[in-house]
């Protein structure tokens, strides 16, 4: 009987497998040191954020682990701070493509695709402690706002295409054009199309239905405020087109990418650990490359399982 492979062995197989397909490098110079590649890296930051361990507790972890050691080709843990250094010198546009290359791994040519916003603590304190901050006036200056991060979703799939990461309070319309239009284009790059576009009351503006009806050329599931107001007082010629046909939206898409999130912060934990708004960023794309690993994993035991079933109906039908 063959043995099960662990999750995170899997986790580190998708993410090598990813880095493959996107042809990334595995040294910055050929003058680097060659103790540590790019690839022991971005494996090792990922599965950090995976176990939501510290650095110092997560490098006396690995040193045990000695199987994915082996898997990524070195024989010892590097020192936490070769860790710290190196999520330090890695670019956050390079680490969202990293990100987004796990699109590929879809067969779906149309996507259906939705946008929305979540928060994230950029603090481990506790919420009795902050609420007694916000009493007293001089001490609610050290509370820290929120992350807000805005994330373009592949439905379907449930994986993250294109995100942005911005420091709240905010309003979610802000980012609806930068984060769709970026999705657009890593989906032109995969020749994949988009099918439909939903989103919630936040996103409801005449320039956002444009947007997708014009440049998408995809269905426009926006929802609308003041949906009860008749068409002839609705302003805007898209969001009255949007209006007509409001009662033919049933299904609730959307839901889905509240899934997403829901998932990120269960397995991945929902505060960020560093002190810089630049290696906050950081941190969350790591999340975002674990789910987006994880979820194509379970995407390719699905299609094997139906597979079998459908080979297996096949035989029984021949017997038959």
């Amino acid at each position: 009987m063959k043995k099960k492979e662990k999750k995170y062995i899997k986790l580190v197989k998708q993410i090598i497998s990813c880095l493959k397909r996107l042809r990334v490098r595995k040294y910055s110079s050929r003058f680097s040191k060659k103790t540590f590649n790019n690839w022991v890296h971005i494996v090792l930051l990922a599965l950090r954020q995976r176990m939501d361990k510290s650095y110092r507790e997560f490098c006396d972890i690995i040193d045990v682990c000695t199987e994915i050691l082996k898997l990524i080709g070195i024989n010892k843990a590097p020192h936490f701070t070769t860790l710290q250094k190196a999520a330090k010198r890695l670019r956050a546009n390079f680490l969202e493509k990293v990100m987004s290359g796990f699109i590929l791994f879809s067969m779906a040519i149309y996507v259906r695709t939705s946008i929305d916003a979540t928060g994230l603590q950029p603090t481990r304190a506790s919420a009795h402690y902050t609420t007694v901050l916000k009493r007293n006036k001089k001490s609610r200056s050290k509370i820290k706002n929120y992350i807000k991060l805005s994330t373009y979703v592949d439905l379907d799939k449930q994986i993250i295409i294109s995100q942005k990461i911005r420091r709240s309070p905010a309003h979610d319309n802000k980012d609806f054009k930068p984060v769709v239009r970026k999705g657009k284009r890593i989906l032109d790059k995969a020749k994949k199309k988009i099918k439909s576009l939903d989103a919630d009351k936040a996103y409801d503006a005449e320039e956002n239905h444009e947007l997708v009806v014009e440049e998408l050329n995809a269905e426009d599931r926006i929802r609308l405020k003041n949906k009860d107001k008749p068409i002839h007082r609705t302003k805007g010629r898209y969001r009255k087109k949007a209006k007509r046909r409001i009662k033919r939206l049933r299904a609730n898409y959307r839901s889905k990418n509240e899934t997403v999130f829901s998932v990120i912060k269960r397995t991945s934990g929902s505060t960020v650990r560093s002190v810089k708004v630049s290696m906050q960023n950081k941190e969350v794309l790591f999340k975002e490359i674990v789910y987006n690993a994880e979820r194509t994993i379970k995407i390719f035991i699905e299609f094997l399982k139906e597979v079998y079933r459908a080979q297996k109906t096949k035989d029984l039908n021949n017997i038959k």
